[in-house]
């Protein structure tokens, strides 16, 4: 049966790092101290993503990592998991998959798909499936009229993650359409959009009508900051938060230049918090040089952060 969870995505949800061992092995106790570091942070729900390696990882190891945050979780807050896969029939089992794991809500990301084949993808979905659906707009190949359309015909998508080039237009966009259909607030059916890309345009995408953000969790609880804050009218306090806490991380990620670098880096993090007990990366991924790595302990070490504490 489908799952009957029907809270709208909002605010801050942290897309987990996938703990591994030394040896490359998926590590459950890692897992669990993750995620509780996560609800104690202030998380409004927990994703599993691309930022996960959900990619990399196999059907089982999948069913594994699913099953153990639902049950750690135990309906505590709502479970994202990434389902998204090349063929239409690995799509349906793997959001078959995740609502039998557990889940509350799969996201999906159409890839290549576009126009007639993302609205199917996402009919088919609701028909076959039921879970409730976050739609990933990642590649850009989603119009918002397209991604209106599949809103309108696929009665369980709920939420749409929108990270794809020129997110804070493509979001007001959406916004308005959503609102001129009865469907961004108020109604039977509220449609949520949030934004992606770690947070790196979150004040203009909360400007344009975001109601949340996926980034990756280390700082999730400056992420909670900056979104309650904006949705209670104090810009200027989210803004604040935002300069202050999170954007010198983004930017000396970006400055260290590593291949892999926010993943690993968030890792990393967790392993000098002893959250983690590996920074085993599956996708690319290089240390960042160690002049960024004194400036990035010196910031988390100075920021008013639930991980600052730790390191």
């Amino acid at each position: 049966m489908p799952n009957q969870r029907t809270d709208p995505i909002v605010g801050a949800v942290p897309v987990l790092v996938m703990p591994f061992d030394e040896n490359g092995a998926v590590d459950e106790d890692s897992l669990r101290r993750q995620i509780d570091f996560c609800v104690e942070a202030g998380s409004q729900a927990i994703a599993f993503g691309m930022g996960s390696e959900s990619h990399m990882l196999t059907d089982a190891e999948r069913e594994r990592v699913w099953s153990a945050t639902a049950r750690h979780l135990n309906g505590g807050l709502p479970l994202i998991a990434a389902t998204a896969h090349p063929s239409h029939e690995g799509v349906i089992a793997l959001t078959r998959l995740a609502r039998e794991c557990g889940a509350d809500y799969a996201m999906v990301n159409p890839e290549t798909r576009a126009g007639e084949k993302l609205v199917a993808l996402f009919c088919d979905l609701s028909d076959r499936v039921g879970l409730p659906m976050m739609v990933q707009d990642a590649a850009g190949n989603a119009p918002a009229d397209v991604l209106l359309r599949a809103v309108r015909e696929a009665a369980s998508v709920t939420c749409l993650k929108i990270e794809s080039p020129g997110a804070p237009h493509k979001i007001g966009v959406l916004a308005d359409g959503l609102r001129q259909s009865g469907l961004g607030g108020g109604g039977e059916r509220e449609i949520t959009v949030l934004g992606g890309s770690n947070g790196n345009l979150l004040p203009e995408e909360l400007a344009r009508g975001a109601v949340g953000a996926l980034p990756h969790p280390a700082l999730i609880d400056a992420f909670r900051t900056v979104c309650d804050r904006y949705a209670a009218g104090d810009t200027g306090g989210a803004l604040d938060c935002y300069f202050r806490c999170i954007l010198p991380l983004n930017r000396l990620v970006l400055a260290g230049g590593a291949a892999g670098g926010q993943i690993w880096m968030h890792k990393t993090i967790f392993l000098r918090a002893g959250i983690l007990r590996s920074a085993h990366c599956r996708v690319p991924a290089a240390p960042q040089p160690d002049w960024a790595m004194e400036k990035i302990w010196a910031y988390l070490k100075a920021a008013d952060l639930c991980i600052s504490g730790r390191l």
